[in-house]
């Protein structure tokens, strides 16, 4: 028996024990580091700037006052991705050409526009007329940024957007997916359709796109694929509801709703679904008192350790780091629905 034992053990048993060892040991670790659910306690990205070479941080702060993060200071760094020549000369087509000036914000963009300035452009703080985003250069560079960094760190979920104008922003995160082989379900969300004038002036037909123009820019952009991309109409209010018994995740979260209950709405009913891991981002956190209370106060309410990251003179973002289940008994009632 004992000389039967040895012989087995001399002809490759041990080189499987070993195999089967390190694939133990493999699978153990995929487990621990992918969160298929984003229910994790808490997400550090794994050495985000390790996996890119020669990697720097985006840029943070406001317009007159910027800075680069530390590599090591993880809950402010975002790898800044360089675009490819396509991926940048499409943000520059979304932005809008500078040839055609900007809008004047008094008149609905009609007809005198005024002179492009660059530096509004690269932050985002005028209106492009025939641009199909007005978030700028250095918000669609954090979002391009965002999706690779959940594609690196395989956060699992889709990619929403409320408040989407005419598209441009998810037209640039499908070619973003394009470009990294990645898969993922993409949600716009917007009325569509009119809004409360009182709320936009001059300005509500500039700003009141219908589904099926959106449409025609993906398409246009040939990057329309309705399998994948998913336009939900209505008010916020009402089309979050749709959620309220979904468990689906979402890795990346974009919120440019203007109102406080537009915040309130979203946070609520979609917060929970965010993975660990994931990013939120808020267009016009810093610039609006109201928008920027909705977030204090559900922070609080909820006890997030999140701090946000300021992107430029309106908007900030931060990486989710905890599972937090959303008390709905601390919903606030509505400030400003009848101006929405």
């Amino acid at each position: 028996m004992t000389t039967k034992m040895k012989r087995k053990f001399t002809n490759g048993d041990w080189t499987k024990c070993f195999v089967l060892l390190f694939l133990s040991l493999s699978f153990i670790h995929v487990i621990l580091s992918f969160n298929s659910s984003g229910m994790g306690s808490m997400f550090v990205p794994d050495a985000p700037v390790s996996e890119v070479s020669n990697s720097i941080c985006l840029e943070t702060g406001n317009m007159k006052q910027r800075h680069r993060p530390s590599m090591t200071d993880i809950d402010k760094c975002l790898i800044e991705i360089r675009p490819s020549a396509y991926m940048s000369l499409l943000m520059k087509s979304l932005t809008g050409s500078p040839l055609a000036g900007s809008c004047n914000g008094k008149t609905g963009c009609r007809l005198p526009h005024v002179a492009y300035k660059s530096e509004k452009r690269k932050f985002g703080i005028d209106w492009p007329p025939y641009g199909y985003t007005m978030i700028g250069e250095e918000r669609l560079k954090n979002l391009h940024s965002a999706i690779h960094e959940v594609h690196r760190n395989q956060i699992p979920g889709a990619i929403m957007e409320f408040g989407v104008w005419r598209g441009g922003a998810m037209i640039m995160a499908v070619a973003a997916l394009k470009e990294l082989g990645a898969t993922r379900d993409i949600y716009l969300f917007d009325a569509f359709g009119p809004v409360t004038k009182t709320s936009y002036g001059p300005n509500h037909d500039f700003l009141m796109v219908n589904v099926e123009e959106v449409k025609e820019n993906f398409k246009y952009f040939e990057v329309y694929d309705p399998d994948r991309i998913h336009f939900v109409k209505g008010k916020f209010s009402s089309t979050v509801q749709s959620w309220s018994d979904r468990s689906d995740p979402i890795a990346v979260l974009r919120l440019d709703g203007n109102f406080y209950d537009s915040h309130q709405d979203v946070l609520y009913a979609l917060y929970e679904n965010v993975a660990v891991g994931g990013i939120l981002i808020f267009d016009d956190v810093m610039g609006d008192k109201e928008v920027l209370r909705s977030w204090q106060e559900f922070k609080k309410d909820h006890g997030l350790r999140e701090e946000l990251v300021q992107i430029d003179k309106l908007s900030a973002w931060f990486r989710k780091k905890d599972y937090v289940q959303i008390d709905q008994s601390k919903k606030r009632p509505p400030k400003n629905r009848d101006m929405m």
